[in-house]
């Protein structure tokens, strides 16, 4: 208990630390797409007329990922997913983490995704696409306006990436990264975040590499083999209590 009130502490003093950080930048991340696909003649053919330009940007990445069309997805989930998921009330957002889930399990398959800026922003993206995924709801949304995601989209997406985060912990982590910023989590926030869990696991990849050496010269007592104490906490710059 006291090494969990102590890694909620410098959680908690993580997030003041970088609060203000999404001030210094206005641009969204869409904007670019939006840009693109105005100068491209065949963008049409690849917008799905339920989804919001948010939504409709996060599945044109995911079908990147997946080296297929937006259109073939679409086509895809229709034929796969059941009348309930299709209903018309539904079917945006079903329709978007269908896309999500798969570039998810797809992007994950190797190693270094944590470190991957694209892939950060993709993950964050997909959670603001996530909170207002249908055509009638694209105006709850201000691209131009520093973006932010609630709990719901977080404890939804965030899952599909294990190392990210599971259901277990979802809602305690949200509190914890959103504490100075009224339960809306921000890019910046989310990226320090993501930062100190990718040296945590780069650490330990390395630890498991020199134990595995131990073992090959034919150490037999690993005892006093130990990994770093509390590595997260010093990759995130707290080096002690």
């Amino acid at each position: 208990m006291a090494l969990a009130s102590r890694t909620r502490h410098m959680l908690e003093a993580l997030v003041r630390e970088g609060s203000l950080n999404w001030l210094l930048s206005r641009r969204s991340s869409f904007d670019e797409e939006f840009e693109e696909l105005e100068r491209s003649p065949s963008a049409g053919n690849n917008w799905i007329p339920e989804l919001s330009p948010a939504a409709n940007i996060v599945v044109r990445r995911c079908s990147r990922i997946l080296e297929t069309s937006s259109s073939e997805l679409q086509e895809s989930f229709n034929a796969e997913a059941s009348d309930s998921i299709k209903h018309k009330s539904r079917y945006a957002r079903n329709f978007l983490e269908y896309c999500c889930f798969r570039a998810l399990a797809l992007s994950t398959q190797g190693m270094g995704h944590l470190a991957d800026k694209k892939f950060r922003r993709l993950t964050f993206d997909m959670m603001v696409a996530w909170e207002a995924p249908a055509a009638a709801g694209q105006s709850l949304i201000n691209l131009d306006d520093d973006l932010s995601i609630g709990i719901e989209a977080f404890s939804r997406i965030a899952p599909a990436v294990p190392i990210i985060a599971n259901v277990i912990i979802c809602e305690n982590l949200f509190e914890v990264l959103t504490i100075s910023t009224g339960g809306r989590l921000h890019f910046s926030i989310y990226e320090k975040y993501l930062n100190g869990l990718e040296s945590t696991t780069t650490s330990m990849t390395a630890n498991d590499l020199i134990a595995e050496n131990f073992v090959r010269k034919g150490v037999a007592d690993l005892s006093k083999f130990q990994p770093p104490p509390y590595a997260f906490l010093s990759c995130c710059g707290v080096s002690k209590f």
